[in-house]
């Protein structure tokens, strides 16, 4: 049976073409659906990161003293670093603010627009998704280090990359100190900004450091923290550190925002592949019926030579399972192949993550493509099966 319903593919290569377009446009826009909904939910949630931190992160204001010193922040920075569960990083912002402009390398400051600047640490990158474009990022908060200054890709066209000289002084003090680009990153904003290991700054620049505020970022690893629970944790660490405590604590990232709007964009997807699919259902059924007009005096010599029914619908139907089988196997085949390529086309600092075949939706492109032959030649196997065979002696 199964030959015969392989030699029945071959008598009419016309239809079974377009029998196997129609299924294979249905079985890539399944196969397609669940990739761009998975690639375009992963877009979202990588620029959200990089932009207001990793789902769910938490910003908590810390109450420090005015004569907060190096070793203090040592200590601090490296008990937030060495906290479980919790990835956690302290931002500081000194009272005089920090000018940060391109220097000729001599201390000669070029006149430029002051950028923002960021004094932090290297857990900084486990909160806000900040992918690496070169160089390297800030060394662990209890490595010994020099200063480093990490830039932005709108930093790095301003001031250059990794080897550039920047100059460093602030409102309170005629002190201008060089210091070296050590790293450029990814943070999706367009405008100039540096990153600056608040450790190493406390150490070497004295003269520079004047801590106004002190805040915690920090993304629990766990579902199971609470805000309650990282204020809780800061506010030890703080105490044990320099006898200070957490005065509030508030979620920064927007991740419930667009939480509703994947799960629509993945609905709308999946309905479009649907409407695609019950279309080559019907292109299936359309072309089985005008086969049995063509074919129904075949059909009726089968029937007269003792062929009962059910040989000629599994003749019919079986020839269009197959055929979906091999189509499936090959849109499977080609969608594969195209998520294997998607690295190579994103460019080296993308947010995106390399993204993994979806197998799922490839099962039930396959399932979907068997359910759609079935349904689409069910109506001419019965018309076939129904055929007199006295209708062959005519």
């Amino acid at each position: 049976m199964l030959i015969m319903m392989l030699r029945d593919l071959r008598l009419a290569p016309i239809r079974t073409a377009l029998t196997a377009v129609s299924m294979l446009i249905g079985v890539l826009a399944v196969v397609g659906a669940s990739l761009v909904g998975t690639i375009g939910s992963t877009f979202l949630e990588a620029t959200n990161a990089q932009i207001a931190g990793r789902p769910a992160s938490y910003l908590v204001s810390v109450e420090a003293p005015k004569g907060l010193d190096a070793d203090q922040m040592q200590e601090f920075a490296t008990a937030l670093a060495d906290a479980d569960g919790v990835a956690m990083a302290p931002v500081v912002t000194l009272s005089e603010g920090l000018t940060i402009v391109p220097s000729d390398g001599g201390g000669t400051i070029i006149p430029s627009t002051v950028s923002e600047t960021v004094l932090t640490t290297s857990r900084y990158r486990d909160v806000y998704l900040l992918p690496l474009v070169s160089g390297r990022w800030f060394s662990a908060e209890s490595d010994a280090a020099g200063l480093q200054i990490v830039v932005n890709e709108a930093g790095q066209n301003r001031y250059g990359g990794v080897g550039s000289t920047l100059s460093l002084t602030s409102q309170g003090t005629q002190t201008v100190t060089s210091a070296t680009v050590t790293g450029v990153i990814n943070d999706a904003d367009d405008s100039p900004r540096a990153y600056i290991n608040a450790t190493s700054f406390a150490m070497f620049e004295p003269q520079l450091w004047e801590p106004q505020s002190v805040d915690v970022y920090a993304h629990p690893q766990s579902s199971g923290s609470t805000a309650n629970d990282i204020s809780s944790l800061v506010s030890d660490i703080a105490y044990d550190s320099f006898s200070g405590s957490a005065t509030g604590v508030q979620r920064i990232d927007n991740s419930d925002s667009y939480t509703e709007v994947l799960s629509y964009l993945q609905t709308a997807f999946a309905a479009c592949a649907a409407l695609l699919l019950a279309m080559a259902a019907l292109g299936l059924l359309n072309i089985g019926l005008s086969d049995i007009e063509q074919r129904s005096h075949e059909l009726l010599i089968r029937r007269a030579l003792g062929a009962s029914r059910t040989h000629v619908m599994l003749l019919v139907s079986g020839s269009s399972v197959i055929l979906s089988l091999i189509v499936a196997a090959v849109a499977i085949t080609l969608s594969m192949a195209f998520v294997a390529m998607i690295p190579s086309i994103l460019p080296a600092d993308s947010p995106i993550p390399h993204p993994s075949y979806p197998y799922d939706a490839a099962g039930y492109a396959l399932a979907g493509a068997v359910v759609t032959a079935l349904l689409g030649s069910a109506v001419p196997a019965v018309k076939a099966a129904r055929l007199e065979p006295a209708m062959a002696l005519r």
